[in-house]
């Protein structure tokens, strides 16, 4: 678009100095003028004309890089998310009560739940960073196609009812490790429903894999 727009302006520029210099009695003015004078000055307009063209498609391509880093970081952000929950669902495999699963010393107990909880604030951060990278899309002029933008919808209200999941579970396991295993029955049910959370966020953020980068993204001219 850039390239026609220019070479509009430069015909137009030629035109109506032919039109100013043979059509008009100013082509008096030039009777002095050397034609190697009038050769340097139009090799310099299109030097000019040139520079400009070549700004202007730096420009264009500068924002089609930021716009594609945007796209780029937006992905990034599911990416962390999702190793936040894997890493979630690791710790709580091996510390929730179910069929298989041997029964760790109370001192390694307590460090897994303290890593539980650095790993649920690592995700409130991740939370806020794909926020944020959803709202710089905007800036870039790049828009999530409409499927995608109601995933990202479904991922959020997944996160909210997560976050609040396994807040409960980590306290229900300590009290868990504290009181002799009192409360099991509380902590298999949260473990229960945190699995069935992990599975829909998982199935809902397995598609960019399966429709690839440039399905996702709608880019803006």
């Amino acid at each position: 678009m850039i390239k026609y727009e220019i070479g509009f302006f430069i015909a137009l520029c030629l035109l109506v100095i032919g039109y100013y210099i043979g059509a008009t009695d100013h082509a008096k003015m030039f009777s002095d003028v050397k034609w190697t004078d009038i050769g340097t000055l139009f090799v310099t307009f299109l030097g000019f004309s040139f520079g400009f063209l070549t700004y202007f498609e730096w420009l264009n391509n500068k924002r089609n890089e930021d716009a594609y880093l945007a796209a780029k970081k937006y992905v990034a952000s599911i990416v962390e998310i999702e190793e936040h929950l894997h890493e979630l669902l690791f710790q709580y495999d091996h510390i929730c009560p179910a069929p298989g699963v041997m029964v760790e010393e109370n001192d390694v107990s307590v460090k897994r739940v303290e890593h539980l909880n650095n790993v649920l604030n690592y995700l409130y951060q991740a939370r806020r960073g794909l926020y944020q990278s959803h709202r710089d899309l905007e800036f870039w002029n790049v828009a999530l196609v409409d499927k995608f933008l109601e995933d990202y919808k479904g991922v959020n209200k997944l996160l909210d009812s997560i976050s609040v999941v396994c807040s409960t579970l980590n306290n229900q396991l300590f009290h868990f490790i504290e009181n002799n295993n009192e409360n099991m029955n509380s902590v298999i049910q949260h473990k229960k429903r945190f699995d069935e959370l992990y599975s829909g966020i998982h199935k809902i953020t397995k598609k960019r894999v399966q429709c690839g980068f440039k399905e996702i993204f709608r880019f803006g001219q």
